[in-house]
């Protein structure tokens, strides 16, 4: 299947030879006539290729063998002419240089360089003018000269798809809903072992993965689940390298370690002891010996039951060696499903053609109830016109072998009707990528591009950019790439089928030493390197000559990278070098170099001797000895004269820029612009780069000195950039008015989308704000100074998210805001202005810090028609505020203590809200409850209200709130708050309730209505510093079987907490604390039941004769924290009558990691703590008796202790330094290696 790509492969560098060929500098060498016979010789050839790739023609073994010697010579000629374009760049550079220095070229140098580079340059010419002839002739031979014709590589409007005019189409999960909830069901039943495994079994294309994404991302999984992790496991693992994969996972970062019970401990730390959800995706290994030590291992990370592993096979063996759970047998989709796949993935929800109902049987017969078959057949349908949809069915698909491999027939299809020779390269390419790769649009556009995929020439002078964007769009339709999007970035990556034909098309030239052997070293082109042991070295040795793309995840030396002398594509990300060598510049071919994550903390100045460079990308940030260090960029950057894609950040604001980075023309990704007060370093370096798109921060903008400084920039002549950054560090000291200059001369392109502006110091805004119509996202943050907000924002017709921070000037938001102006008053324009809708987009608003602002206006207009959220954060001097919301749906006030913005806000609200938030500042005085201020919030419109929080409400006496949807329910510090709903105990979707600070609340009442008062959903349960509560009700605790946090502490008269006796009544129970509830008569029991429990904090309780002590039979539950096998942490406070020791009991419980022990009056620690010999930390706070640490043999026993806490302990503070002397407690704890005594 190789061959499929070697005509277009050639067709690619034949395209690149031509474009190169006829090139003005070039030309310019004096090598006319010998490439106007490599012009005519590659016409020639291009006119016999389409022959050659006739079906008929390639299974003839002579015309493949021609068709690769013709490759070789076309990949000759391609690295000769890059030679010679690297050269004239350099001439250009070096000239340049001379001219902006004021020196004069001496003329004998110069002329001497040329002619020995002419001299050298001239043999390698006539050579493959030679073999192209001899190419030629042999063609002729074969019989392969036929019809005259053009190449068949179509410019970018050719192509089908329309840019303009299409749309991506999403995936469409059809016919899985009840196997989505029948392994959901499965994964949240009880479990009876640490790790039980479920596989999910199908064949290839049926949608296991699918599946098992949408399983991993329900929310009963988020909920039930306290990590995730999601793995594609590779046919040929080890087992530490899925430790790894693991970790990484969690952790987000690069793993060095090599060592499984290094990786495996770390997994630990990271995991926290809370049950997970493994997903390990597309597994293959049938060693039931792996597997056995995979499982073995994995169940000593989180001891308890409850973690569950999903697995995704083809292979029924290999479910029935990693688990004795009966496999989860994945059916194929009914014809119906198919069918809606298949049409949407057609037609888009368009119009539904006769031709498509013509086709229906003959089609659904080859999906076989496969979704990824009719996926790829909606695809292949939707790159054609509908005049071809029959004749593509009648003459490709039933022409398909019937058989097992009906997908991978139809894959091959697929790929075979891509509309271009260079859109099946683009896809061939791809495979040099691992399975599941998620791949950065951007990134693969930059990948293609180096490799000449996108050369202009091949697309009308388009932007190679624009026409990458638009064959990955023809990939997407075709379904032979899958989009992921995310908020900061998209995404794409392949079926692991496709990811199989994109490997199989693309061999030999594209291999991953992962993948085994190499045959033939020179033909590799493309080769990915993960390892760096002495094989690899032998790889990247004998393929140096050939190879084009270089992936590269570990070290490589610095003597071996300039062997790779036609090297297009180096990509070092995460190898893990020291530095970057200075050989690098001995790179000539080089477009894209990827240093990101590599460890790179320098880069040398022969990196700007890469003059066809086009894509750099750097990782700036390092930690260096826990220090943060900043990588800089050479000096000789504006050498760099075909570079288009700088992907840098530097986070320092005294960060100097390369010197004339404005020379860079071509440079389209610049992310970071410091402005500096030298010359080449000033904002108008920004003035040629016209074709910068994206986002650019511009910082410094304090040393921009007037309004004509900064037009220089020209940012209105830059229709591309989309996202602007505008920081000032500083208030400029010249004059008060500059910087409202500046920002006037920093008027960006009406395209604009994103807007952030900090640290600007004038007394108004620009006009300029209302001329930018397609602008989204607008945030001032500490314009200290403005008097005013922007005028005109609510005619902008797209801005959906709008943020004011720090405008401390501000006092008034009137109608300037909205953009009335002043023709208001008159009645025509009073007329036009009540038709109109202002804000008519806006989704998000946010005024913070605004400490002078005292009256937002309520406008007399249609306004705020789409708005969802808003937060009005510390603007304590706010009294009034608009009260049109429609579609409000999260209110947060805070540190604001005027009723009357609440009251406002809230008249008209009522059954949108699911959020509402209101903190007081030093007291929100005058809300006694929330039918005062808001009686739309009470009885049936608040069905909708999930959350509810009320901090600092001193005036609230009771809260009525009739949701029975509401899921959080914090009061804090309410102090004359009595009462609490009384159809409380009806809220089944509670899941946290918080009462903190209300000292009045005496009960929590119970409505007796039985099983209709359960709070079932209860997870949290926080209950501090209420001094009149003295009970809980029975009935109302006893239902709180989900319950995963229990915490009660400072309740001085709490007498009845009955659950407490049964604990097991919670078998949820995570997290408990009991806590300075001096009167408790009933003390917690039956820890020992508890399966998830990891956290105890306990004490100190009343030893009055009256009440149970801890000590007694019948007191506090010893035995049941002793038993629990899965208690973590455990946090005591000094006991009423154990001031002189620990509780004994705490030397039986070897399990714990993490122990605190706080107000204890011992002088000593016992030696029996050293039978604690899981202990990770320990914590000694406020113990201030306390001199002595356990002896030097029980301390030694405390292998595993990594971290010493002494707080407030000032005895033992003393000792435990190097320079404490003779009774020095030092010589203990010096091993520890975190120590923190204070």
């Amino acid at each position: 299947m190789a061959d499929a790509i070697v005509g277009a492969t050639v067709q690619v560098l034949l395209e690149k030879a031509l474009f190169l060929a006829t090139d003005g500098t070039v030309l310019a060498f004096g090598f006319k006539d010998e490439l106007e016979n490599l012009r005519g010789s590659v016409a020639m050839i291009q006119a016999t290729l389409a022959d050659a790739e006739e079906d008929k023609l390639c299974q003839n073994k002579v015309v493949q063998l021609w068709l690769k010697r013709l490759k070789e010579v076309a990949f000759d000629a391609d690295h000769v002419l890059d030679e010679l374009h690297h050269e004239s760049l350099r001439r250009e550079v070096e000239s340049r240089n001379k001219q902006l220095k004021g020196k004069v070229c001496f003329f004998f140098f110069s002329c001497y360089s040329f002619i020995t580079f002419r001299r050298r340059m001239a043999p390698k010419i006539r050579g493959i003018n030679i073999k192209l002839k001899k190419i030629n002739q042999e063609a002729h031979d074969f019989g392969l000269i036929g019809i005259q014709m053009a190449a068949s590589i179509p410019a970018s409007n050719e192509l089908t798809i329309s840019r303009q005019t299409d749309s991506i189409v999403g995936q469409n999960v059809v016919g899985r809903a009840n196997d989505e909830s029948n392994i959901v069901e499965m994964l949240l039943s009880s479990a009876e072992k640490v790790v039980s495994v479920i596989p999910i079994v199908g064949m290839g294309g049926i949608g296991k993965t699918t599946l098992a994404k949408l399983v991993y991302n329900n929310p009963q999984i988020d909920a039930h689940f306290g990590k995730k992790i999601w793995i594609c496991v590779s046919e040929n693992f080890q087992e530490v390298e899925l430790f790894k994969l693991i970790l990484e996972s969690l952790t987000g970062r690069k793993v060095d370690l090599s060592s499984k019970d290094a990786i495996v401990k770390e997994i630990k730390k990271e995991m926290k002891d809370n049950r997970y959800l493994l997903v390990l995706d597309d597994v293959w290994n049938e060693k039931p010996k792996l597997w056995d030590d995979f499982f073995e291992s994995l169940a000593g990370i989180v001891t308890t039951n409850g973690s569950r592993c999903l697995v995704t096979t083809r292979l029924g063996q290999v479910a029935t060696i990693v688990s004795r759970h009966s496999p989860y047998l994945l059916g194929k989709l009914s014809d119906d499903d198919c069918w809606s796949i298949l049409k949407e993935k057609a037609i888009s929800g368009g119009e539904v053609p006769e031709e498509f109902n013509l086709i229906r049987q003959q089609i659904l017969k080859w999906c076989n109830g496969l979704p990824l078959a009719a996926s790829v057949l909606g695809g292949l349908l939707r790159i054609k016109r509908k005049e071809e949809w029959l004749s593509i069915v009648e003459n490709r698909l039933l022409n398909l072998k019937e058989g097992d491999n009906s997908v991978e027939q139809i894959l091959k299809l697929s790929f075979d009707n891509l509309p271009s020779a260079l859109i099946r390269k683009c896809f061939g390419y791809c495979s040099i990528f691992a399975k599941d790769s998620e791949i950065e649009r951007d990134l693969l556009i930059e990948l293609w591009m180096a490799e000449g995929f996108l050369e202009p020439v091949l697309c009308n002078q388009s932007l190679m950019e624009d026409v990458g964007d638009q064959y990955i769009r023809v990939l997407l339709h075709s379904s032979l790439l899958e989009e992921v999007k995310y908020n900061w970035k998209t995404c794409y990556k392949m079926h692991d089928l496709v990811h199989d034909l994109a490997e199989s098309i693309s061999k030999p030239e594209c291999v991953k030493s992962e993948n085994g052997g190499i045959d033939n070293y020179n033909q590799v082109r493309y080769l990915a390197i993960n390892s760096s042991d002495g094989i690899t070295r032998k790889i990247l040795n004998d393929t140096s000559a050939s190879v084009r793309t270089l992936f590269v995840t570990r070290s490589i030396s610095g003597d071996m990278l300039p062997k790779f002398k036609n090297l297009h594509v180096l990509n070092l990300h995460g190898a893990g070098l020291k530095e970057l060598p200075p050989s690098i510049g001995k790179l000539k071919h080089l477009r894209f170099l990827d240093l990101s994550n590599s460890g790179i903390k320098t880069l040398p100045e022969s990196l700007c001797k890469l003059y066809t460079l086009q894509t750099l990308r750097i990782d700036c940030l390092r930690y260096q000895d826990g220090f943060p260090v900043q990588v800089g960029l050479p000096k000789q950057m504006s050498n760099l004269i075909n570079l288009r894609h700088l992907h840098y950040f530097n986070r320092d604001v005294e960060f100097q820029m390369p010197m004339n980075i404005g020379l860079l023309t071509c440079l389209q990704t610049l992310e970071l612009f410091n402005v500096g007060k030298k010359k080449g370093r000033q904002i108008e370096e920004l003035r040629c780069l016209k074709n910068l798109k994206g986002k650019l921060v511009i910082r410094n903008l304090q040393l921009v000195n007037s309004k004509e400084g900064a037009e220089r920039a020209n940012l209105c002549g830059k229709p591309n950039l989309l996202n602007l950054e505008f920081l000032w560090s500083h208030k400029n000291a010249e004059s008060d008015n500059v910087e409202g200059d500046v920002l006037e001369g920093l008027r960006p392109h009406p395209n604009l989308q994103e807007l952030y502006i900090c640290g600007f110091m004038g007394d108004r805004f620009p006009y300029w704000f209302m001329s930018l119509t397609k602008l989204v996202d607008l945030s001032l943050i500490d314009c200290s100074t403005s008097k005013e907000l922007p005028a005109g924002l609510g005619q902008l017709p797209f801005l959906q998210k709008l943020e004011f921070s720090g405008l401390e000037n501000v006092r008034y938001i009137g109608p300037s805001f909205y953009g009335i102006d002043d023709d208001f008053g008159k009645v025509g324009g009073q007329l036009e202005v009540l038709s109109r809708t202002f804000f008519r987009a806006l989704n998000v608003l946010t005024l913070k810090n605004m400490g002078n602002l005292v009256e937002w206006m309520e406008p007399d207009i249609n306004v705020f028609p789409m708005l969802e959220i808003l937060t009005i954060e510390d603007c304590s001097k706010l009294t009034t505020a608009p009260s049109h919301f429609p579609s409000l749906k999260i209110l947060e006030i805070t540190k604001n203590d005027h009723v009357s913005v609440v009251k406002k806000i809230l008249s008209k609200v009522s059954t949108t809200l699911s959020s509402l938030t209101i903190i007081g500042n030093t007291g929100m005085t005058g809300l006694t409850c929330l039918s005062d201020v808001a009686p739309g919030l009470i009885g049936k419109n608040l069905h909708n209200l999930k959350s509810l929080t009320l901090r600092k409400c001193p005036d609230l006496t009771r809260l009525e709130v009739c949701s029975t949807s509401l899921q959080n329910l914090e009061l804090i510090h309410c102090e004359n708050l009595r009462e609490l709903p009384e159809d409380l105990c009806r809220f089944q979707a509670l899941r946290n309730l918080e009462m903190i600070g209300c000292p009045r609340i005496h009960s929590i009442p119970n409505s007796n209505l039985g099983q209709q008062s359960l709070l079932k959903s209860l997870e949290h349960l926080k209950i501090t510093d209420c001094n009149a509560l003295a009970s809980v009700d029975t009935e109302m605790l006893e239902s709180c079987v989900a319950l995963k946090w229990l915490c009660l502490y400072d309740c001085p008269n709490l007498v009845s907490f009955p659950i407490l006796e049964s604990l097991q009544q919670m078998p949820s129970l995570v997290g408990a604390s009991f806590h300075n509830c001096p009167k408790l008569m009933t003390l917690p029991k039956g820890f020992g039941f508890l399966p998830s429990l990891r956290q105890v904090r306990i004490g100190p309780f009343s030893t009055d004769d009256d009440h149970p002590s801890i000590t007694k039979d019948n007191g506090f539950d010893w035995f049941g924290l002793i038993s629990s096998s899965t208690l973590r942490s455990l946090e005591v406070y000094g006991l009423s009558s154990h001031k002189e020791s620990l509780p004994h009991q705490l030397q039986y419980m070897t399990t714990l990691t993490h122990l605190y022990l706080h107000h204890f009056g011992m002088e000593a620690l016992p030696d029996w703590l050293g039978n604690l010999v899981s202990l990770q930390s320990l914590h000694l706070l406020g113990c201030k008796k306390l001199r002595y640490l356990p002896s030097m043999a029980a301390m030694r026993c405390l292998t595993k202790l990594n971290y010493l806490h002494i707080d407030g302990c000032p005895l033992l503070k003393e000792r435990c330094s190097p320079q404490s002397g003779p009774n020095s407690e030092w010589f203990k704890i010096s091993q520890i290696p975190l120590l923190n005594i204070c």
